[in-house]
């Protein structure tokens, strides 16, 4: 497929110049929804690299081609040149993997300061490439009233705006989620409830996110299985967070029976230790057989919020409203 392919030209029908653009135009989405494919269909690291990096040079390819065919319409490239900047911040927000929103196990690996670091810097891109989306539209549109067009635009939150804030909240919820439940293998209620106290402050703010969602979209099955998810975790967190210190509470008491019986043998230390026994071994199978039951409860959550995040950019991404419709009619 050819995505800018006209010979060095200077336009003088601004109709023609323009729908060229829709074209370009129409590559950027197909490229920006293959890499959101990737992520949601929770592709092996190396196979996202692979299709990033075809994707960014498509990208500079497109943008080589701008540069050296586009001579605009009588000279004027103002429209050419703020779409080589906004193709040039997509392409960089690749390469730097701003965008990037599937590294839960390793981010969860990392000390909280440098986990919201990388939440803060993650959403701060986001929302500076869109509000450059955003301009570029309104440039469009001016560009267009220049030479007497209506350009179709966006003049709100657009679907990938809006799908990169639902994955946004994902990625956080599971990089969370991740680091508590290996806390939970290890026998640390400081760590495990500092953990639930900054998952906590994150479930808040989702729920608070989530609810300025809505009405956004006609079609609100994302935003409504982000807020199920969100009510997972927090039902989670309480039960899990129960049964977890009562385990560890029996697991002390075992182990301070298990010392007086090393020290005193009699028929009754020994009684109060096999007691012991038998209520640490019950309160450690409670909590495993839970947090079991919910890790494959969590599991089929997370693969249904992947279909309907793929359901969704499938039902709201329309590539002929920029293709075929990309200049609007007048009203008459």
């Amino acid at each position: 497929m050819s995505f800018f392919n006209i010979a060095a030209q200077n336009y003088r029908n601004p109709k023609a110049y323009i729908n060229d653009f829709g074209k370009s135009e129409l590559f950027v989405k197909e490229a920006l929804m293959e890499y959101s494919k990737s992520i949601i269909e929770s592709s092996p690291d190396d196979r996202i690299q692979t299709t990033m990096e075809r994707i960014y040079i498509k990208l500079e390819d497109i943008n080589n081609n701008l540069l050296k065919n586009d001579t605009g319409i009588n000279g004027d490239t103002t429209l050419r040149d703020e779409f080589i900047k906004l193709n040039s911040k997509t392409i960089l927000l690749l390469k730097n993997k701003a965008l990037k929103l599937n590294d839960y196990i390793v981010q969860s690996n990392s000390d909280y300061e440098d986990i919201f670091k990388n939440f803060s810097y993650k959403e701060k891109e986001i929302t500076v490439y869109y509000s450059d989306i955003l301009y570029y539209e309104k440039f469009k549109k001016e560009f267009g009233l220049k030479y007497n067009i209506l350009i179709r635009n966006y003049t709100s939150k657009n679907v990938f705006e809006y799908n990169a804030y639902q994955n946004l909240i994902f990625y956080k919820l599971n990089v969370l989620d991740d680091k508590l439940v290996t806390l939970f293998t290890l026998k640390d209620t400081e760590k495990v409830n500092e953990c639930i106290i900054h998952m906590d402050n994150i479930l808040k703010e989702s729920e608070f996110k989530t609810r300025e969602f809505k009405g956004e979209f006609d079609d609100e099955s994302l935003n409504n299985i982000t807020t199920e998810l969100i009510y997972f975790f927090q039902n989670q967190n309480v039960y899990l967070k129960e049964l977890y210190y009562k385990y560890i509470e029996e697991y002390l008491t075992f182990q301070e029976a298990k010392k007086n019986v090393t020290e005193n043998d009699d028929e009754k230390t020994i009684a109060e230790y096999n007691e012991k026994v038998r209520k640490f071994n019950k309160s450690k199978n409670d909590f495993f057989d839970s947090l079991y039951e919910n890790q494959i409860a969590k599991r089929d959550l997370i693969n249904r919020w992947y279909k309907t995040n793929s359901l969704f950019l499938k039902n709201n991404i329309v590539f002929e409203d920029i293709y075929d419709n990309f200049i609007k009619q007048k009203d008459k």
